[in-house]
């Protein structure tokens, strides 16, 4: 009978794509959470949205003031600049990605 003999191999460009995509996905989580937030006008006041308003703050401000906010009735604020921020840093972590892919495999 046959043994059957499992071997585990390291791609070190996989790792490196899982950990940029980890850390992308956590910064766009953090931004979108800041959007629906702002959305529903949830107040500073609160720890957990102080915390996501503080945490989330760094990765908004290079787009503050690149597009207006969309203020609309009762309080509710469309932030144009976080999902500016979404999409820029999706692609940036894509680029990033395309790059390690391409420094791997042409080594």
């Amino acid at each position: 009978m046959a043994e059957i003999v499992y071997t585990s191999r390291y791609y070190p460009a996989a790792l490196a794509e899982r950990a940029i995509d980890i850390v992308v996905g956590l910064m766009e989580l953090l931004i979108a959470l800041r959007f629906v937030l702002e959305l529903l006008d949830a107040g500073a006041g609160s720890s957990f949205v102080g915390w996501i308003y503080n945490a989330s703050e760094t990765l908004v401000a290079p787009f503050q003031g690149a597009f207006p906010s969309i203020v609309l009735s009762g309080g509710y604020v469309i932030d144009l600049s976080a999902v500016l921020a979404m999409i820029a840093y999706a692609i940036i972590g894509w680029l990033i990605i395309r790059l390690v892919a391409f420094v791997f495999n042409s080594a």
